[in-house]
């Protein structure tokens, strides 16, 4: 068995933790290692163990419990975590895991003598459910998907961790300023497939738009207060502009969320939702917004530029490391919805500025491709898997 571990809850490539979790595979193959994975609906191969979800998940809906995503999403990780410490052997490895599903596995790869790293995948937990809550009080809207014992859970994980790694200047700065010691943080930014996120010939983003041609606009990611599409439809609303599409790509969790859309749809607004593979929708559309209050890097935006889409992000995004105010994108306060309705008018009414800047975001994801970035995580990781080698 490989001496380099990595656990997941996600299936490999499946969402956005899973998209990270095969981010690093490809990068310990890249660095000659064949990792041993631990996650859900894993392949039947080798190198793969497959962790079944609780069977108690499937009965939560006739539960009080569907009423508090923070119960289940802390059960479930802990459920995770425990059985992928059931399944390990007792053996020096180098164990990847993500936050809150490595609490029982870091101590018992501690216990063997092992190296525990830490994707981070967010900002620090306390900048996270600061920022989380404090959008739940202001839409006065239950359903908040953390609690403070997830919190204390992830933040135990911090002192386990041998090594934690961050993707942006954002994250490095929420740990740097809550202690975490420097020696400890891997900056090792993610990657972006720009062969497949590639833009069309002639697509809306690239073209002056026609006469009468709504400017459709997309954000793409979970329909989350956190991920903060309500202050683009605020932002849309507030230009009062029939010509105005929004496009919202991702997944409705949460009752309160879809009322909140059907308010802004009695405003007016043309809103349309979407799931499943984002490429066609973003090749349809002119420009991609990440209004996020906060996220530790922002993989969504990046995708966009790199499918020759503008971007607008706030500065509660870790990817705005990738924008350059004004050239290929902008990057305006987060919670600020007159900032973005005035990037978003600036950008309607000026073709040229929009062509240019997408075409500048399609330069710019070429230095984020994945091939790239994952040697220059397997590299960066090097001297850390040789340690397991040495054991």
């Amino acid at each position: 068995m490989s001496n380099v571990w990595l656990g997941c809850s996600a299936g490999l490539g499946s969402g956005g933790l899973g998209g990270h979790l095969d981010f690093v595979y490809k990068a310990a193959l890249e660095g000659g290692v064949s990792p041993h994975v631990y996650c859900r609906e894993a392949p039947s191969a080798d190198g793969f163990t497959s962790i079944p979800s609780p069977s108690w998940y499937r009965y939560i809906k006739y539960t009080p419990l569907r009423w508090k995503p923070s119960a289940h999403v802390y059960m479930g990780a802990v459920q995770f975590d425990k059985a992928v410490a059931a399944a390990m052997p007792a053996a020096p490895a180098v164990y990847h895991s993500f936050p809150a599903f490595a609490e029982e596995s870091f101590l018992r790869v501690r216990k063997s003598g092992g190296v525990n790293v830490l994707e981070a995948a967010t900002t620090h937990v306390d900048e996270l459910y600061a920022s989380t809550m404090q959008e739940h009080r202001q839409f006065r809207m239950s359903g908040e998907p953390f609690s403070m014992p997830w919190v204390s859970r992830v933040l135990r994980e911090y002192e386990l961790a041998d090594y934690i790694t961050v993707a942006s200047r954002l994250q490095w700065e929420t740990f740097a300023d809550r202690g975490i010691p420097e020696k400890k943080l891997l900056f090792a930014p993610l990657g972006v497939d720009t062969k497949r996120f590639s833009p069309e010939e002639g697509q809306p983003s690239l073209r002056t738009r026609e006469k009468g041609e709504p400017l459709r606009i997309i954000a793409v990611g979970q329909v989350s207060l956190l991920k903060g599409f309500p202050y683009l439809l605020e932002a849309a609303a507030a230009l009062n502009d029939p010509e105005i599409e929004i496009t919202l790509f991702g997944g409705v969790g949460w009752r309160g969320i879809r009322k909140l859309v059907d308010a802004y749809i009695g405003r007016g607004l043309t809103i349309k939702l979407g799931v499943g593979d984002p490429l066609p929708a973003l090749r349809r559309s002119h420009i991609c917004v990440h209004a996020s209050v906060s996220d530790g890097f922002g993989l969504a935006p990046l995708e966009a530029m790199a499918a020759g889409l503008p971007v607008i992000v706030t500065e509660g995004t870790g990817m705005k490391d990738a924008v350059r105010d004004g050239e290929n994108g902008f990057v305006v306060p987060k919670r600020d919805a007159a900032a973005l309705a005035g990037r978003l008018a600036e950008l309607k009414t000026d073709d040229a500025l929009r062509i240019r800047m997408g075409a500048e975001a399609r330069k710019t994801a070429l230095g984020y491709d994945a091939a790239r970035m994952t040697a220059a995580y397997a590299a960066l990781l090097a001297p850390v898997w040789n340690l397991s080698k040495s054991s």
